[in-house]
C-alpha cells in the first residue's frame, strides 16, 4: 500500500479518523497523508456575482477591494490550514508515525479524490462528518461524493463509532454472488493477512414472492408457495464455502454465514452480534451500481451500525 490519506477540515470530530488510518498504517507499512482542503467555493460564488453586478453597473473601486478582501481572505484560510496541518504532523510524528501533509484549495471531495488518484494502492480514511456536523458532512454529502467519485477504497468512521481496536480481529465480508462483490476480496485479505484477522463470507437470504406467479385461483383458496428458504440457504452456504476455500488454502481462518433478511439488516447485525471490527463491501453487486450504489446498501449500512465501513469502488 502506497499511503493511507486522511482527509481534515480542521474539526475534533474529523480527527477522529486518525485512529483508525494509524492502525491501517501500522498493518499495511504504509505512510500518512494528511490532507486539508481549503473550500474555494464561497469565493468562487461571491466572484460570480461581482462579475454580474459589473455587468449592470460600473464596477468602480468597490468590486476591486471586494476582489482584493476575497484574496485576502482565501490567503488568510491557507495559512490558517497549514499552521493546523503542521501541528497534526509534529504530534502524530511524536507519537512514531510516519506522516507528511498538504493544504490546497478547491471543492472538497473532488480533491480528495484528485488527491488520492486512480489505483487501490492509495485507502482514503475520513469520517462522515466534519466542521459542519453530521447534517452538513454527512453521509450524502462529502464522504458521499468521495465514495463516488474517488477510485481509491475509502475507510468510513461514523462520529459514534467505538475507538478505533489496536488490532484487527474480524473483518465482515458481505457477498451476493456476483464478480463485482468479490472484487472487496483482495483487500480484505491484505488486511487479514497483515493482522493475523478471521475473516466472515457473509451472505444474506431474502426471501421475495411474487403474486404473479401464484394462479388466482389458488391465491383465492389460501394456496401457500412452497418455503424455499432452505434451499437458498443451501445454495448460498455452497457458493461461500467454494469461495472460502481458497481463502484457506492462502492460510487465512474464514468461516461463512448466509442469513435470512434484507442485505443492509443483516450485515448490521452480524457485524454487532460478531462483534467485527471492520465491514469491507464492494459499492455495488448483483444489482449494478444503480441498485447497490452508495446510498443503498452500504449507505444503510453506514447509517445503522457503529462498525467501521471500508467500501471499495469496484471495476466493471
Amino acid at each position: 500500500m502506497r499511503q493511507i490519506l486522511v482527509p481534515l477540515d480542521g474539526s475534533a470530530l474529523a480527527e477522529l479518523a486518525l485512529p483508525h488510518a494509524r492502525m491501517l498504517a501500522r498493518l499495511l507499512g504504509a505512510p500518512l497523508q494528511l490532507l486539508r482542503v481549503v473550500d474555494d467555493a464561497e469565493i468562487e460564488r461571491a466572484n460570480v456575482m461581482m462579475y454580474q453586478l459589473a455587468s449592470v453597473y460600473a464596477a468602480g473601486e468597490a468590486i476591486v477591494a471586494e476582489q482584493e478582501y476575497l484574496r485576502e481572505s482565501l490567503a488568510a484560510q491557507q495559512a490558517a490550514a497549514q499552521e493546523y496541518v503542521a501541528a497534526r504532523v509534529a504530534e502524530l510524528t511524536a507519537d512514531g508515525a510516519t506522516v507528511t501533509a498538504v493544504v490546497r484549495v478547491g471543492r472538497p471531495a473532488e480533491t480528495i479524490a484528485t488527491e488520492a488518484g486512480h489505483d487501490h494502492d492509495v485507502i482514503i480514511v475520513m469520517a462522515t462528518h466534519g466542521l459542519g456536523g453530521l447534517r452538513r458532512w454527512a453521509l450524502g454529502s462529502v464522504a458521499d461524493r468521495v465514495v463516488h467519485l474517488a477510485d481509491a477504497p475509502v475507510l468510513l468512521v461514523r462520529a459514534d463509532a467505538a475507538p478505533a481496536p489496536t488490532e484487527l480481529g474480524l473483518l465482515l465480508v458481505p457477498l451476493d454472488g456476483s464478480a463485482l462483490a468479490r472484487q472487496a476480496l483482495p483487500l480484505a485479505t491484505t488486511l487479514a493477512q497483515a493482522a493475523g484477522a478471521r475473516i466472515l463470507l457473509l451472505r444474506s437470504v431474502s426471501i421475495a414472492v411474487d403474486s404473479a406467479m401464484v394462479p388466482p385461483p389458488m391465491m383465492r383458496v389460501g394456496f401457500a408457495m412452497p418455503d424455499v428458504s432452505a434451499l437458498q440457504q443451501q445454495q448460498a452456504l455452497a457458493e461461500l464455502d467454494e469461495e472460502a476455500r481458497s481463502l484457506t488454502a492462502a492460510g487465512l481462518d474464514v468461516s461463512t454465514a448466509a442469513p435470512l433478511g434484507e442485505p443492509g439488516d443483516v450485515i448490521v447485525d452480524e457485524a454487532t452480534q460478531r462483534g467485527a471490527s471492520l465491514i469491507v463491501m464492494a459499492t455495488h453487486g448483483r444489482g449494478g451500481l444503480r441498485r447497490w450504489a452508495l446510498g443503498s446498501v452500504a449507505d444503510k449500512v453506514l447509517h445503522a451500525t457503529a462498525t467501521p465501513l471500508l467500501v471499495v469502488r469496484v471495476r466493471e
